[in-house]
């Protein structure tokens, strides 16, 4: 589907409730039973998107971003719907902190279903996505009891509590409580046979995340492995060079996954989490909170999507612009190592745009490099292939 048949799918439609998302909103609930209240999300550009009407405008595109512990709005939008700004906030994550102005907006519906009063949503300028204008935060899940349900196009609240859960598998101690803003997800899973802490994160479209730190103890990062450089990014910007690597196998929610890739991240880092578990990963199960016993209970699909296993054929990370193109990283065991290609090394006679559109090409793709090395001009031939 395109963005207009997102938002009329999402957006239009259904008995637009008096509730909402956290607990703030279930107080305003008059329908305090056990029947849920629905409203409708999507699966679009690898993520999942839900359609907001704010203050009588709309529908419009937010991302569900169980990572953040604050709703985002784009800061065109909250400008041009001239919502309350009440003060300034920092938030951290993914290449570091960020100042950002906070807003309230009033009547707030979800997806053609949910409304609540007032939602707090703090200001950026981009890095949504096309057509997306912001992220629900972890709340829309851990502010009471809710469902995602990507296999029926749902996400469910049950102001008085959710019923039976069979079928699903149980994950204790998933909603930390003792945070300001919304409380986010978290998970164990094993990387060849050792557990670690995760960060279960529906804003991340990756997969399996690890922590330089956490990867050494799994001998993940070392001079010999091989790898494909790649540079993660979040609402602090850029972060600095990661690894994506193959492991042997990964469990989580009571399931197995073989050989999959996991990203070695070298930079941002938070106490008590070794990683971070994207939406690549998540939209294999339907999510169930469970929020007085800050229980997590997951289900995977009936037939689940493999996981992504894309990565760079070159093995090639390159910095610069226009023309002074630079190789920012060879990966170990990569076509451009065996090819005798070298971080610093300058690469000429072809512009930046032009270079990545070539070097994504598929398997088997000849490329033919001039470079220069400490003044020394060479033509150098790699051809992709993959390596992990």
């Amino acid at each position: 589907m395109d963005r207009r048949d997102v938002v009329r799918a999402l957006g239009l439609g259904g008995a637009a409730l008096a509730t909402g998302m956290a607990r703030a909103a279930v107080a305003e609930s008059a329908v305090q039973d056990s029947r849920p209240i629905v409203s409708r999300v999507a699966l679009m550009d690898g993520r999942v998107v839900m359609a907001l009407t704010i203050q009588g405008a709309g529908p419009y595109l937010f991302m569900l971003d169980t990572g953040a512990v604050v709703s985002i709005i784009d800061d065109v939008l909250a400008k041009s719907l001239k919502l309350d700004q009440r003060r300034s906030l920092v938030a951290s994550g993914v290449g570091g902190p960020v100042t950002m102005p906070l807003y309230l907006a009033r009547d707030v519906v979800f997806g053609g279903g949910a409304r609540q009063r007032g939602v707090a949503f703090a200001g950026r300028d981009s890095g949504f996505g096309p057509d997306i204008r912001g992220a629900l935060a972890a709340g829309m899940l851990t502010g009471a009891d809710s469902d995602l349900d990507i296999e029926k196009g749902e996400w469910r609240t049950y102001p008085g509590g959710r019923p039976d859960r069979t079928g699903f598998f149980r994950i204790g101690d998933a909603i930390k409580t003792d945070v300001t803003g919304s409380s986010q997800l978290f998970g164990d899973a094993t990387i060849n046979g050792r557990r670690f802490r995760f960060l279960l994160d529906t804003g991340a479209p990756g997969g399996f995340s690890i922590n330089r730190r956490s990867a050494r103890e799994l001998d993940l990062w070392n001079d010999t492995r091989p790898y494909a450089p790649v540079r993660p990014s979040g609402i602090g910007g850029q972060d600095n060079l990661a690894r994506l690597v193959r492991s042997d196998v990964v469990e989580f929610g009571g399931a197995r996954f073989e050989r999959p890739l996991v990203m070695v991240r070298n930079g941002t880092t938070r106490d008590g989490v070794d990683g971070i578990i994207g939406l690549s990963v998540l939209r294999q199960f339907n999510l169930s909170t469970e929020v007085k016993a800050r229980a997590l209970w997951v289900q995977r699909h009936a037939s689940p999507e493999p996981l992504r296993d894309r990565y760079g054929l070159s093995g090639l990370w390159l910095s610069g612009e226009r023309d002074q193109v630079t190789i920012a990283d060879v990966g170990t065991g990569s076509p451009a190592a065996a090819a005798g290609l070298k971080i610093g090394d300058h690469i000429t006679g072809a512009p930046f745009p032009a270079l990545l559109r070539t070097l994504s090409g598929p398997p088997g793709t000849e490329i033919s490099l001039q470079i220069d090395r400490g003044g020394t001009p060479a033509t150098v031939r790699v051809a992709l292939a993959p390596y992990l």
